[in-house]
């Protein structure tokens, strides 16, 4: 009895930490959020995100009892093993996902993109909304040169008549500076900045330096412009 029970225990412990379901997302044409999750069978999340998502890096969140219920009872019902590994799409560019499906040491995976059957489209959404239940943002893409708001100042910048801002801006890889809108015929646009990522006088003074750039200045009122 005490041997049963304790190979009982054993297989409990083993079964809490290993992985039951899964999701992992892939990039499209644009900022659609990469990221994984993987849920083991105690409730514990394990999140990956990769780019495009608000937070990237590991973390992890735990399910609470009724929602790893009816996750349970979500993944059994769809049966992820039904189904071919590869799922064909007619839809270019979409975004892509692959679930996964363990079993003691088998693993299921079944990838395919929007035009997916809808119970697999369902696990997938319901997996995305345990998620940002816990504080994750995952259903939402995010640019990664979008200047947060709370820090966001603004330039204007006059160019060169024959160049295209975007293409002059996009250089700028190493900080987050976005093309605000253009506020004048002559190549003259409003920029947007991380102040908290580079100050006003840097900022000015790199692209001062840089080829292309007529002028230069903070985005102040107009009687304390330059």
């Amino acid at each position: 009895m005490a041997v049963f029970a304790c190979k009982s225990q054993k297989s409990v412990h083993t079964a809490s930490h290993a992985p039951f379901v899964g999701l992992q997302t892939s990039g499209c044409f644009g900022y659609c959020p990469v990221f994984k999750l993987t849920v083991l069978g105690g409730g514990l999340v394990r999140y990956e995100g990769e780019r495009f998502v608000e937070k990237e890096g590991r973390d992890s969140f735990m399910l609470t009892k009724e929602e790893l219920v009816r996750l349970r009872a979500k993944v059994a019902s769809v049966n992820l093993w039904q189904y071919p590994d590869r799922i064909e799409s007619q839809i270019m560019d979409a975004p892509s996902a692959t679930l996964f499906a363990y079993d003691s040491a088998k693993t299921k995976r079944v990838s395919g993109s929007i035009d997916r059957p809808v119970p697999l489209l369902e696990l997938e959404n319901m997996l995305k909304d345990l998620a940002e239940a816990h504080g994750l943002q995952v259903k939402r893409g995010v640019d990664p040169r979008a200047v947060p708001a709370d820090a966001k100042k603004e330039l204007i910048l006059k160019l060169k008549p024959e160049l295209n801002a975007g293409n002059w801006i996009a250089q700028f890889t190493e900080f987050r500076v976005q093309l605000v809108r253009r506020i004048s015929s002559e190549n003259i646009w409003l920029v947007g900045y991380d102040s908290k990522q580079i100050d006003e006088k840097t900022i000015i003074e790199l692209f001062k330096n840089t080829e292309g750039v007529v002028e230069v200045q903070a985005n102040a009122k107009v009687e304390d412009r330059n």
